[in-house]
């Protein structure tokens, strides 16, 4: 039986109809989370959300996108979703740390983050999956702090790109306006989000707050934000506000967003540092080989130039191979 391969930890999380843990498995001796869903209690639409993030996890393969391992139910009719453990916990709390010590986030690391979670929706949308579901608690960080888009529990999959969904789902501070207002909406209902997302990691704070459900709804269909701290480019600024338009025509899609001119600025000064470092990596190594070896290491040295290593967006770029689609 699957389950017997897994040690069972603690539960590191709840939702409506199920449980979250952190389990071993036995031979491998790796850690993995592991969602438990009761399917025998769960009502229609509760079970087809958890089926169809374990079908659209073992689809989607992305260095961003939280990497899914395998799914099974037992006889008791629990369905269980084993994915891969990001042991830097979620950006919601990462921004609740920063915040309470009074410090915002360099714009470089701002950057390389949201670059990375852009990619992840890029991809998604090309293949017609909207997450309808984005925000910084749904984004994880591995040890190496490369971003991972995870709960895909409500995803939905658009026939072709241009079909409209219609159900209203989603977390309240993260909704678009078109969601409010009973509008059809695609994929530029994730890009407000990603907006959103983007708002709270300069500010650390959301970007839409109020203490009751109306007075959020007014301010989202307002679509007006506090400005973004002194200290963020006015590129960023920019950045922000196209992606909270109101009217959604007037954003840009994910693979847009990446083409924008400062973001292409950032990834080449990110793989250009990455370079700068595998070299002085190269030249350090070739000190210490002995000269007998020297041809090996000069190809060796070679083949290290050609990719990078490192974390966050460089490993992400790394492993990408549509990455040209940022430098179109």
């Amino acid at each position: 039986m699957p389950l017997e391969t897994f040690t069972i930890g603690k539960v590191i999380g709840k939702g409506s109809y199920g449980e979250v843990y952190l389990v071993k498995h036995r031979k491998e001796r790796k850690q993995y989370v592991m969602k438990k869903v009761d399917l025998s209690k769960a009502s229609s639409r509760e079970r087809k959300a958890a089926e169809q993030e374990a079908r659209l996890l073992s689809q989607l393969r992305h260095p961003n996108i939280v990497s899914y391992r395998e799914s099974f139910q037992d006889e008791k009719g629990f369905l269980y979703i084993v994915m891969n453990f990001c042991e830097g916990g979620d950006l919601y709390t990462k921004l609740k740390a920063h915040s309470k010590e009074g410090k915002v986030l360099e714009e470089t690391q701002v950057v390389e983050w949201f670059v990375q979670i852009a990619m992840a929706l890029q991809y998604m949308h090309e293949r017609n999956v909207l997450h309808r579901d984005l925000k910084t608690q749904n984004i994880f960080l591995t040890k190496s702090k490369i971003i991972k888009l995870g709960d895909l529990g409500i995803a939905r999959v658009l026939e072709t790109s241009s079909d409209m969904a219609n159900t209203l789902i989603g977390t309240p501070y993260y909704m678009s306006p078109e969601l409010f207002s009973n509008k059809p909406y695609n994929y530029k209902s994730d890009v407000w989000a990603l907006g959103c997302c983007l708002y709270e990691m300069c500010t650390l704070r959301h970007a839409f707050n109020a203490k009751d459900m109306s007075s959020l709804v007014y301010k989202i269909l307002k679509g007006k934000t506090p400005p973004l701290p002194p200290n963020y480019s006015s590129d960023l600024c920019g950045i922000v506000q196209s992606m909270l338009e109101l009217e959604p025509e007037k954003r840009p899609s994910a693979g847009r967003l990446l083409r924008h001119n400062y973001i292409k600025k950032q990834i080449a000064l990110f793989l250009e540092g990455t370079k700068n470092r595998q070299k002085q990596k190269t030249v350090s190594k070739e000190d210490r080989i002995p000269s007998a070896k020297s041809k090996a290491s000069k190809t060796q040295s070679a083949k290290s130039d050609s990719g990078y290593s490192g974390s966050g967006l460089e490993a992400s770029i790394a492993t990408i191979s549509a990455v040209d689609c940022v430098f179109r």
